[in-house]
């Protein structure tokens, strides 16, 4: 996982916002973006420069928690 001071940053345009995110401002936003076989994962109330604050984690690491949130494992 990357994060913090020297960390990869992804160019925003990489990103796509969760269509279930709202503008509501209840700060429930969150972007994905993959290459390869990384995914970032990135808050859209955090813009940095050109991107957002984010955090990169393994395809089969995001695979796996998407399932889990799918299962009712995590809320």
């Amino acid at each position: 996982m990357s994060h913090g001071a020297g960390a990869s940053r992804w160019p925003r345009d990489l990103f796509r916002k969760s269509t279930r995110s709202n503008g509501g401002g209840s700060g429930q936003c969150v972007a994905v973006a993959a290459q390869g076989d990384e995914v970032a994962l990135g808050d859209t109330k955090t813009p940095v420069a050109d991107t957002y604050a984010h955090i990169v984690v393994s395809t089969a690491d995001f695979s796996a928690l998407i399932a889990a949130v799918k299962s009712g494992e995590i809320d």
